[in-house]
């Protein structure tokens, strides 16, 4: 008989012997599956935290972005046709320098003309004062004089005005920047006929006035203070933390863009070398409200009703009162209750099932 055959046979010749004695067999069927159905199982494994003393850090999480504290800008007051555009977005400028310049032709001749028109009634003026033995309106001899001397000043007055707004509008037609940085906003790159001031508008930010501003929650507004210590990763630099402190609190809420209310919290950001920072970036950042060393803490998941938790024995686990201190997103500080080294359950309501008697 070939060798594969021999299992095959010794599998008949059992099941031959089962259906000759059906008695026995119905026996043994009912024991094998009351030992199945009654066999006691093994209890089932239950995930556990060893109680250990460490840094617990109580915090608030926010996102926010980089934002330019020194930021202008800068707009022509009149319109015009731009006659020089000096600057690029992106290019570096100095205080004081010129931007732009709107054709000054026009303002030029509107200058000389107030100035000629001024020449002119300054003549008209010392005419009548000399008529006038140089009296004041206020020693006027009568109210004839005095009208005409009170005349003689205004018109003066007005022709001094017009100068001084013609010069005026002469000097809005260059556009310079107050603040020295970088350009980050140029409406305009090009001049000529069909480049119009008008709503032009440039921008210079100053790179060395970076901070971080981040949206705090009114309902944690009240645990934050100038001062306290902030972690912050950028989505551009991940393995970088900076360490930094609150410096400003707005004073004044905003609606968030899911319609909460929240409060900015301003954190200045180290020297910009090689503009590391740029407007706009964003980060998340962890504001530190307490943070203590060497303290005993347990996984919030583990704790029942804020006042116990469930303790890994060798025969199951046992119901054991706490007393917590500090919280915060997935810890709590334990004062009193456990030790180190203790198992405690992650899951108390696995826990209640094997619950020592």
């Amino acid at each position: 008989m070939a060798f594969w055959k021999k299992p095959f046979s010794f599998v008949l010749s059992g099941l031959s012997w089962l259906w000759n004695h059906k008695r026995i067999s119905g026996i043994l069927l009912t024991i094998g599956i009351a030992a199945f159905i009654f066999w006691p199982r093994p209890k089932p494994s239950i995930p556990t935290e060893k109680v250990s003393r460490k840094q617990f850090v109580q915090s608030i999480s926010v996102s926010g972005s980089v934002v330019g504290k020194k930021t202008v800008n800068l707009t022509f007051p009149i319109s015009g046709r731009l006659a020089y555009v000096g600057v690029k977005k992106g290019d570096t400028v100095v205080p004081g320098q010129v931007l732009a310049t709107i054709d000054q032709q026009t303002a030029q001749k509107n200058l000389q003309a107030s100035l000629i028109a001024y020449s002119l009634q300054r003549n008209t003026f010392d005419q009548k004062q000399s008529d006038n033995q140089n009296r004041t309106p206020q020693q006027a001899l009568n109210d004839d004089m005095k009208r005409i001397l009170q005349n003689n000043q205004y018109n003066l007055d007005q022709a001094v005005n017009s100068v001084e707004l013609q010069d005026l509008a002469k000097k809005q037609a260059v556009l310079w920047t107050p603040i020295g940085g970088i350009v980050t906003r140029a409406d305009t790159e090009l001049a000529g006929p069909d480049a119009v001031a008008g709503s032009t508008t440039f921008t210079v930010t100053d790179p060395s006035s970076l901070a971080f501003d981040a949206d705090v929650d009114q309902a944690d507004i009240g645990k934050v203070s100038q001062g306290l210590p902030v972690h912050i990763v950028f989505d551009a630099y991940t393995a970088t933390t900076l360490s930094e402190e609150v410096t400003r609190i707005d004073f004044i809420s905003h609606t968030t863009s899911n319609g909460g209310n929240a409060f900015t919290v301003e954190t200045p950001l180290p020297e910009n070398t090689n503009n590391t920072y740029r407007i706009g970036m964003n980060a998340n950042a962890d504001i530190i409200l307490n943070q203590k060393d060497n303290v005993l803490s347990v996984a919030l998941s583990s704790i029942v009703d804020d006042k116990y938790v469930y303790v890994k024995t060798s025969k199951g686990f046992k119901k054991q009162n706490i007393k917590i201190g500090m919280q915060n997103d997935t810890d709590a500080e334990v004062l009193d209750g456990l030790s180190v080294n203790d198992e405690v359950a992650l899951d108390p309501t696995q826990a209640q099932q094997q619950l020592v008697k």
